[in-house]
């Protein structure tokens, strides 16, 4: 994000078969997670620990974001606080 300047995503969506732990782990850690306003993102429980990341991965975005839709583990959505 840095590189390619980008300073606002409106929509990010994550399907990516269990990966997406550690993606927004790294989103999260360096912040970037504060530039993106909807996260819509697919949670897959084939990974060793997946409820355990999980869960740390929600209360990380929770200081962030509201969720605004949950199907456990098919879709759910957080959107940015203060952005409506």
């Amino acid at each position: 994000m840095n590189h390619k300047k980008i300073r606002k995503i409106d929509l990010i969506k994550i399907n990516v078969e269990g990966e997406e732990y550690k993606i927004l782990s790294e989103l999260i850690k360096g912040g970037f997670v504060k530039k993106i306003k909807n996260i819509q993102v697919q949670f897959h429980t084939n990974i060793p620990n997946y409820q355990m990341k999980y869960l740390e991965i929600r209360k990380d975005l929770e200081k962030t974001h509201k969720l605004t839709y949950f199907f456990p583990f098919i879709w759910e959505n957080w959107e940015l606080k203060n952005e409506r």
